[in-house]
């Protein structure tokens, strides 16, 4: 059987179920026929860019399989990697790539511990009171006097101006959702924000004070807005030195202190944005158009873009579109709740693109090892990544 012909027809998408069996048995039956394979997705790809997506990944299964299986997760971690189809079978993941071992002579003896489940989201009352929230389950939050504050169910934690007592003080509260979840919640005005994993959000208990002639709240990484409209009141977010002022719309802002852009992505309406030191340097947005501002610069440029990418995480999913190596392994530090060591220095700025959805912090790792192998250690929550020997 002509296995290079096999090849051609799996990465043009159009090889028989049967073919795709022999060219599986084949890959798995030596490191040989798995070099060759590696070697003709690398030659598939455009000149400089390297993807694991699902059209250039080893193998793409959408298997589902009976819970029986799914039991004998521990034991198929066990195997060596060289018999990856197997292991894909009996892992039952779905995925958009491949499971490769950065090793396919030693299995994964250790695995990521689960997150710190004493770390809850946490939210600072403006009293000063703090309270700690499950991120299911429905619960009352109350002050240190019992005042009822808010409500949660299972989807958000509901703030309403019925819960105020009609203060005219402008006071705040504050949450912070820790790595490895997200969360939402709806202001006292019925805007709905969800929060990413590592965000912090700080809001007035109520927006009614006549003194306030805008909707501030602050934010530290990223959450998605979908703002109440209120002409009187225009719905500011502050985050870094960055103002993203709006009427009512849709919008995706990701702020996080690591990154060196600050990104607004507008789904529906409009917004500005602007400097906070500097109004007249300013942005406005058109739907389906993302704004960056620099930080090294301080400079904003717009493009055109598919939103979709940069919401994602709302949906469980990562979706990596020409990320450098280093960003990457910042996104799965927030998504996985794990901390990077890496001492292959030479990977981060590799460029890659692709998706995961609901996937292991090993199966997202092997993926990317198809197309620029390195090996890695995982020791409770910290991973090590070295080149590979």
């Amino acid at each position: 059987m002509n296995y290079d012909e096999l090849i051609s027809k799996w990465l043009k998408g159009n090889i028989t179920s049967e073919e795709r069996e022999h060219l599986n048995l084949w890959v798995s039956a030596s490191d040989a026929n798995m070099a060759l394979l590696k070697k003709r997705i690398k030659e598939s790809q455009p000149t400089g860019k390297l993807s694991f997506d699902s059209k250039t990944a080893l193998v793409k299964f959408n298997a589902k399989i009976s819970t029986q299986r799914r039991r004998r997760k521990h034991l198929v971690l066990a195997l060596p990697y060289t018999a990856v189809i197997v292991i894909l079978v009996f892992l039952g993941l779905e995925m958009k790539g491949s499971l490769f071992s950065s090793n396919p002579k030693e299995p994964i003896s250790k695995t990521v511990a689960a997150p710190n489940l004493q770390e809850n989201i946490t939210i600072i009352l403006a009293d000063g009171s703090t309270r700690t929230l499950s991120s299911d389950g429905n619960e009352i939050l109350t002050d240190a006097q019992g005042n009822i504050i808010a409500d949660k169910n299972t989807n958000a934690l509901n703030f309403s101006d019925q819960h105020n007592s009609g203060s005219q003080q402008v006071v705040y509260n504050e949450i912070y959702i820790p790595h490895g979840q997200t969360f939402k919640i709806r202001l006292s005005d019925g805007t709905s924000v969800w929060l990413n994993a590592g965000s912090k959000l700080k809001f007035p208990t109520s927006f009614k004070n006549d003194s306030l002639h805008t909707r501030t709240v602050f934010l530290e990484g990223e959450g998605f807005f979908d703002v109440t409209q209120n002409k009187k009141k225009p719905f500011l977010v502050v985050t870094q030195g960055v103002e993203v002022k709006v009427l009512g719309t849709q919008f995706n802002l990701s702020s996080y202190e690591t990154d060196e852009n600050i990104a607004t992505t507008l789904i529906e309406g409009k917004v500005t944005l602007s400097e906070s030191n500097k109004p007249d340097n300013e942005i406005e947005l058109s739907p389906t158009f993302q704004a960056n501002y620099k930080k090294s610069e301080n400079n904003f440029s717009k493009t055109k873009v598919d939103t979709s990418i940069y919401t994602a995480w709302m949906e469980n999913k990562l979706i990596i579109d020409n990320l450098k190596f280093s960003d990457i392994l910042i996104k799965l530090e927030r998504v996985h709740q794990v901390k990077f060591l890496n001492n292959a220095k030479h990977l981060n700025n590799e460029v890659f693109k692709g998706e995961f959805e609901n996937e292991t912090i090993e199966a997202v790792l092997n993926t990317i090892s198809l197309s620029t192998p390195f090996e890695y250690t995982i020791d409770q929550n910290t991973i090590t990544i070295e080149s590979k020997s």
